[in-house]
């Protein structure tokens, strides 16, 4: 379980990877991934391809963070597997995040 960020200054973009299981233990990394780009960005990207893994607990952390981001800032939840995806759906994040 780890979070690796990637920051693309030109194109205003931050990347957060996630890998393994994204659950409560990763709450303060999550927090920390971002906490540093609340303004100024126009895209937050969250990659879940490496996402073996995700509760309720990670489902609070994205709100919480689309709570914290500029409400001009796009978030991405992007390359999540299909049972991933389909909790993103039932739980309708697609009315606040961006799902590819």
């Amino acid at each position: 379980m780890s979070i690796t960020v990637t920051v693309e200054q030109n194109s205003h973009r931050v990347g957060i990877r996630v890998v393994g299981s994204f659950d409560f233990s990763l709450f303060n990394d999550f927090r920390a991934a971002y906490s540093d780009y609340l303004t100024g960005y126009q895209e937050l990207i969250v990659d879940m391809q490496a996402v073996e893994y995700l509760d309720s607990a990670a489902l609070g952390m994205l709100l919480s963070m689309r709570n914290s981001v500029s409400s001009e800032t796009d978030i991405v939840i992007a390359n999540s597997n299909a049972f991933i995806r389909n909790i993103l759906m039932i739980s309708r994040f697609d009315k606040r995040f961006i799902i590819t």
